[in-house]
């Protein structure tokens, strides 16, 4: 048995965490009667923090810059979404909790019932011009 670890013996697990660190941040619902996502942006400020609607495309943005007397610190982000088709762009709210995280959500319209049949009507048209 070596001693010596492998770096990419690790890195699989560095990356199976990373991804479930992530997925815990943000959380997206895309089903038949709404679409929706939820973001942690516990680290921003509210004021420092942009939802845009563009067509279909919906953005996220979030920008903090922290000077202090030792150092700088920026945090950024911006996530986009194309939003489906059923979605009504008129009614999307947002909202931020108290322990930062923000939602964005749409309802969908109704689907319209598919029709099993109809007669179409035959109509005459007269050939002499």
């Amino acid at each position: 048995m070596s001693l010596w670890i492998r770096p990419a013996s690790l890195f699989p697990r560095f990356v199976e965490e990373a991804l479930r660190d992530f997925r815990q941040m943000e959380r997206t619902i895309n089903n038949d009667s709404k679409f929706a996502v939820s973001i942690d942006v516990s680290k921003f400020k509210p004021e420092n923090l942009k939802v845009n609607l563009d067509g279909r495309n919906l953005t996220i943005e979030g920008k903090q810059e922290i000077k202090e007397e030792n150092g700088y610190t920026m945090r950024s982000f911006v996530r986009q979404w194309v939003l489906p088709e059923n979605v009504d762009l008129d009614a999307i709210k947002s909202s931020l909790t108290d322990s930062g995280r923000l939602s964005i959500e749409a309802p969908k319209f109704a689907k319209p019932e598919a029709e099993t049949g109809r007669s179409i009507p035959i109509e005459r048209v007269s050939e002499k011009q």
